[in-house]
């Protein structure tokens, strides 16, 4: 079976959501440094369970905002297409046999069985990542030469076009400003086990 993919976005994303994780693993290493040594005598002001139920809640968010858009993908042959969510542990499958309309939007890809108005799948263009290029047109070159009608509303893929090139810039500037905040905690940490 062929595959259609997900792909992270920009280098620049992963780049600031490595960078804050980073970042919260510093912090919580500080916050653990203070506690255990009971710096200025401030450890009994902390909620200890909270803070680290906190910290290890945002390390799993920054692990699966980067690699999240893997847990999605579509498997399609000549007769069948296949979506999986591995996230929710969901699977939804459709024979391209009873297939006869196919609409191509700037959000996915919607397939309708016997002229019904709602459709029987979706297969969604963005999941915590880009979906990918070829497997997209390996799928639309399978949908034409099976005769199903097909509505294309975009000329370009949607999330590779000339507008989505301010994401990278703004996920750069966000990644140099977590990169500031990160090496101003490496600091203080340093800063702290030098004095202990």
């Amino acid at each position: 079976m062929k595959k259609i993919r997900y792909y992270y976005s920009s280098m620049s994303k992963q780049v600031f959501l490595i960078l804050l994780t980073l970042l919260v693993s510093v912090r919580f290493f500080i916050f653990h440094i203070i506690v255990t040594l009971d710096i200025l005598s401030s450890a009994s002001l902390y909620n200890v369970p909270a803070t680290v139920a906190m910290n290890i809640s945002y390390l799993i968010l920054c692990s699966l905002l980067i690699f999240g858009f893997k847990l999605f993908y579509t498997e399609f042959d000549e007769v069948q297409v296949i979506y999986h969510n591995l996230l929710l542990r969901k699977k939804v499958q459709l024979s391209l046999d009873i297939v006869d309309k196919a609409v191509l939007t700037k959000r996915g890809i919607y397939l309708y069985i016997n002229g019904c108005q709602t459709h029987a799948m979706r297969i969604p263009f963005f999941r915590l990542g880009l979906i990918s290029p070829v497997g997209v047109d390996e799928f639309y070159k399978l949908l034409k030469s099976k005769d199903i009608t097909i509505e294309k509303q975009f000329v370009t893929l949607p999330g590779y076009g000339k507008s989505k090139k301010i994401v990278p810039t703004v996920y750069s500037a966000l990644a140099l400003l977590t990169l500031a905040s990160l090496t101003q905690a490496v600091a203080l940490a340093s800063a702290i086990l030098k004095k202990s």
